[in-house]
């Protein structure tokens, strides 16, 4: 709307009394004025068939939809960010990296430390069946994985609340999906890559709240989680690596248990263990109470400034 006074034809007369005089039939109307400000709206225009098919099968709609989960939910979400792959020196870009820091308070309620936590996340859309095949976690093996980070130690109470081990003795160790066409397109494969990549080449980099300067001179730990989130887990289905057990549908999250080798930024030959959590994106507040819990036992086992 134009923001200029009354035109001359509208102002009021200075005296005496203004008639208005009108002819039998309809009021007419006079025209609003368009200005620089105003444009005439042009009808809105349905998309094609073709573009539709092109939102619908580029799974960016559940892409969007996991960023927005995690910022309307506290976490503080980088969407699609590139890093160099030191193996084949080819830039390659991951789903999200979301952050979110936990406050450790002292004895006298005051600023002690931040545990911060920062998801590697890849986002599957899950069209057709997919199998991962269970068997016993190698609990020793994660333990000494999760000490090996800090601040967690061995034979701790604390270390055992960590959702890794207190998640369960079971963990995925095999996959496969209707979907395969060799190894590099197996959609899970494909997840899981990008998802330990992106965790491995970028873990080094100060976080976003290092950066801005949000949390000031605190003593700070810094915790990476490879995160897969499924679009449902309808289709997905677990069965048993020693035959033990009947194959069965997928009832809630879970972990896949990979030994990772790769090239680490200065170039050296690495080999570790990782846990990947496979989520479900109803279940996502699962995830997020679990990592709380995981910063809140590391908070008390960090060392006191």
């Amino acid at each position: 709307r134009s923001r200029r006074g009354p035109t001359a034809t509208h102002q009021p007369q200075a005296g005496g009394t203004l008639y208005i005089f009108t002819g039998p039939g309809p009021v007419g109307f006079r025209r609003s004025r368009l200005n620089s400000n105003v444009r005439p709206q042009r009808p809105l225009m349905t998309v094609s068939q073709q573009v539709q098919e092109l939102i619908d099968g580029s799974g960016n709609n559940f892409h969007a939809k996991v960023a927005r989960w995690f910022r309307d939910n506290g976490w503080r979400a980088t969407v699609s960010p590139y890093y160099m792959d030191q193996s084949q020196q080819k830039a390659r870009e991951i789903d999200l990296v979301v952050e979110r820091a936990w406050q450790r308070t002292g004895t006298f309620g005051d600023e002690a430390g931040v545990v911060l936590t920062r998801l590697f996340v890849e986002c599957k859309f899950v069209p057709a069946p997919a199998v991962f095949w269970f068997t016993a976690k190698n609990s020793a093996a994660v333990e000494q994985m999760l000490c090996d980070a800090g601040p967690f130690r061995l034979n701790n109470s604390y270390t055992q609340k960590h959702h890794y081990l207190a998640a369960g003795d079971r963990a995925a160790k095999l996959f496969t999906s209707s979907n395969s066409r060799g190894a590099e397109a197996e959609p899970f494969y494909k997840a899981l890559n990008q998802s330990l990549n992106g965790l491995v080449s970028m873990r080094n980099q100060e976080p976003w709240f290092v950066r801005e300067g949000k949390l000031g001179r605190q003593p700070i730990h810094i915790m990476d989680y490879p995160v897969v989130v499924c679009s449902s887990f309808d289709e997905i289905y677990a069965a048993d690596f020693d035959g033990q057990h009947p194959t069965t549908q997928m009832g809630d999250n879970f972990q896949l248990e990979v030994q990772y080798a790769f090239i680490d930024n200065s170039g050296k030959a690495r080999d570790e263990l990782f846990l990947i959590d496979f989520i479900e994106f109803a279940r996502l507040p699962a995830l997020a109470a679990m990592i709380e819990a995981d910063a809140r036992a590391a908070g008390v086992l960090m060392p006191r400034a």
